[in-house]
């Protein structure tokens, strides 16, 4: 079995003409490989991905996300947060931060801290270190 060496350079096979994407750019789809519309939206976005603008707005966009309670990784939130937010982001309503005073939630303690060495709360009679705190 042959495994895969990274600094290797790998022979090109005579008679392809494939043109290799930039350092850094992945490779697109072999269905789009060769639409000259898909290789110019693969460039526009990496040129824009560079963008410290299009980065900010990226990061405004987020945060307006989290504060409403949506999951950034979840891509099918965030598509339906952009679905249901569509007229305003056209408008530019999200160009800046969200305010301090928006939607904010005050977090209470239940109770007091639990030390390493007291008694565990669930009853058992060990330590918590070597009950529940052994599991966190």
């Amino acid at each position: 079995m042959s495994w895969w060496n990274p600094f290797k350079k790998e022979e090109k096979q005579a008679g392809t003409a494939t043109q290799e994407a930039p350092a850094g750019v992945p490779a697109l789809p072999k269905e789009l490989a060769e639409s000259p519309e898909a290789k110019g939206m693969m460039a526009a976005f990496y040129r824009k991905w560079k963008d410290p603008a299009f980065l900010k707005q990226l990061r405004v966009l987020a945060s307006h996300m989290q504060r409403e309670g949506v999951n950034v990784k979840d891509m099918s939130a965030v598509k339906a947060w952009l679905e249901k937010h569509k007229d305003d982001l056209e408008s530019g309503k999200f160009k800046d931060e969200p305010q301090p005073g928006q939607k904010q939630e005050m977090v209470v303690k239940s109770g007091p801290d639990v030390g390493r060495n007291d008694p565990c709360p669930c009853g058992s009679g060990k330590k918590y270190k070597k009950c529940c705190g052994a599991k966190s």
